[in-house]
């Protein structure tokens, strides 16, 4: 993961501020400024000992609003990421510069961007209300005529948090996996037996085949079994490697198969455990998500509820459109047990970061990234629980 970006796209309609943009933030050769399509110039002459080479940025010029979203989406195609803008409010027809920002928000809401103003014509309270409380911290405010040192620092400032932002990323990424590994060492062992399992029907197949060499009856059958048992086999696996991608994906997600694949994982578990899972699958969700994100929460959730009946128990799987607790129209997906339950002074910290009530034996993680992950997709999650009665974990996702 890229943790350092020093591209800033620059909107402007006027000629000289495209030029003294490039002045104050690239004022030597730097073959990847880009020209506006009216032309503008791209460089300035060079300016020796203006900025060290290291503060250096890469500029990308637009004159009006379409063509600085069209930069930014093709930039964004291509995998190179824009960390940061500035955006002039008023310009010439089509979109202005407050258009623009949400157009390229909407795009990659990581972007940070500065709000360049030559009128008062929008207040910060203004702004506020357009951009909303979840991109307050994403955007700034300067009036013209701006000099050298106020952009260079809103730069400096912006590609900085944008750093800042990626470096966090991969540290919760890095914990992610950490808990996801934890996850398949807990199932390994089940999913090892399944495969002696697997080999031994395979190699007892393939024996009796020999026997029965004449019968070629017996021999198709005989394949058949083999064939279904190694594409058994193929499953498991195709589901591990799903499972331990470490980069998050967001892809059209089967909600059902991801959560299925994650049953399939710890299914000798829940045999030899003696729990039942039954299924109430009224909607079968699809939408763009993580798949292996989404797994990790859902092996979690089993593996939690198996640690709560160990003397057996069911596990009822929900997936419906229901009212969230907000009164909304939602996707619900349901884990309940009929287990040990938790107590009240416990339920209010199960998802704290590092609690646990296992122990040695417990991360005290699975929780609070399975409820990262959820609040990273949109969603929320909730627990209802009493001592000896079980405990249901509900998620819920905006209806997509």
């Amino acid at each position: 993961m890229k943790t350092e970006n020093k591209r800033i796209l620059i909107v402007d309609d006027e000629p000289e501020a495209l030029k003294g943009y490039s002045e104050f933030l690239a004022p030597q050769e730097n073959p990847h400024t880009r020209k506006s399509s009216r032309g503008a110039p791209a460089q300035a002459a060079p300016a020796p000992g203006t900025l060290p080479m290291f503060e250096k940025y890469e500029l990308l010029l637009a004159q009006n609003g379409e063509e600085a979203v069209s930069i930014f989406k093709t930039e964004l195609e291509a995998e190179r990421e824009i960390s940061c803008g500035f955006f002039d409010v008023k310009m010439e027809g089509g979109m202005d510069g407050l258009q623009t920002i949400q157009k390229i928000v909407a795009l990659d809401p990581r972007v940070y961007c500065t709000v360049v103003t030559a009128y008062h014509d929008r207040s910060v309270d203004e702004i506020h209300q357009i951009f909303g409380e979840e991109f307050k911290d994403h955007w700034d405010y300067l009036n013209k005529p701006f000099t050298r040192g106020e952009i260079v620092q809103k730069a400096r400032q912006m590609t900085s948090a944008w750093s800042r932002m990626r470096k966090l990323e991969a540290v919760q990424n890095q914990l992610i996996m950490s808990e996801r590994m934890a996850a398949i060492g807990q199932v390994a062992k089940g999913v090892g037996h399944e495969f002696g399992n697997i080999l031994t029907r395979v190699m007892g197949k393939m024996e009796l085949a020999k026997v029965d060499a004449k019968d070629s009856e017996k021999v198709k059958a005989h394949l058949e079994v083999g064939l279904r048992a190694l594409d058994r086999a193929a499953g498991i696996l195709q589901n591990l490697r799903s499972f331990s991608r470490p980069e998050p994906k967001m892809a059209p997600t089967d909600v059902y198969e991801a959560y299925h694949q994650s049953k399939v994982l710890i299914s000798h578990e829940l045999k030899v455990g003696n729990i039942e899972v039954e299924e109430k699958i009224e909607f079968k969700p699809n939408f763009s998500a993580d798949a292996a994100g989404l797994g990790q929460v859902f092996l979690n959730l089993l593996i939690n509820s198996m640690h709560a009946m160990p003397k057996g128990g069911k596990i009822t799987v929900t997936m419906a459109k229901a009212k969230d607790p907000h009164g909304r129209t939602s996707v619900l997906l349901s884990f309940k047990d009929t287990g040990i339950g938790i107590a009240a002074e416990v339920l209010p910290k199960i998802f704290d970061y590092a609690f646990t009530t296992k122990g040695a034996q417990g991360s005290g993680l699975g929780l609070s990234i399975s409820k990262e992950i959820i609040e990273n997709h949109g969603g929320e999650i909730e627990v209802v629980s009493q001592v000896g009665q079980g405990a249901e974990f509900k998620l819920w996702f905006p209806l997509f």
